[in-house]
């Protein structure tokens, strides 16, 4: 578990399975996460990644009403062929509903997995036209490098955050 001043970052349960976020049937939401899919296999994939993987997805809460706003986390990539491996690269990503946009939650929650994963190279790969997390990168510190092919996902711009 990661506090910062306003959120609670949590890893996910079983019950966040039967009762998934809501934002994870929301078009607008997903479509930068490779579109809607049954939201139970997506929060059931969550709980896979943190046992295949060295870390997974938080799930982000707002510390003053408990409000499930998001969540932030990493996925481990071999950067030679951008293929997932246990032993690549960690990749900080974000997806925050809807209603939570723009309150600087998502810079807030990925700053401090950023610092949490104690990584000496952290990464984020986001499409050309996902302003919105460019944002957020810039606002980390980070910076875009090159872009690369994400298999079954298209081209994407890597941002190298800053090293530790």
């Amino acid at each position: 578990m990661i506090e910062t001043e306003r959120l609670l970052l949590r890893r996910p349960t079983e019950a966040d399975v039967a009762s998934p976020p809501a934002w994870l049937s929301d078009p607008e939401v997903m479509d930068w996460l490779g579109g809607v899919e049954p939201p139970e296999e997506v929060v059931r994939l969550w709980l896979d990644q943190w046992e295949r993987f060295p870390t997974g997805k938080f799930l982000v809460e707002r510390r003053s009403d408990g409000a499930l706003v998001g969540r932030v986390g990493a996925n481990y990539y071999d950067v030679q062929t951008w293929q997932r491996s246990a032993t690549g690269e960690p990749e900080l990503g974000w997806a925050l509903g809807r209603e939570y946009w723009g309150h600087g939650y998502a810079t807030e929650a990925a700053l401090a997995v950023r610092e949490w994963l104690r990584a000496s190279r952290v990464v984020s790969l986001i499409t050309a036209d996902n302003l919105r997390s460019q944002q957020v990168a810039q606002r980390l510190g980070a910076r875009p490098e090159e872009t690369v092919e994400l298999p079954g996902y298209g081209p994407h711009l890597v941002w190298v955050h800053p090293y530790r």
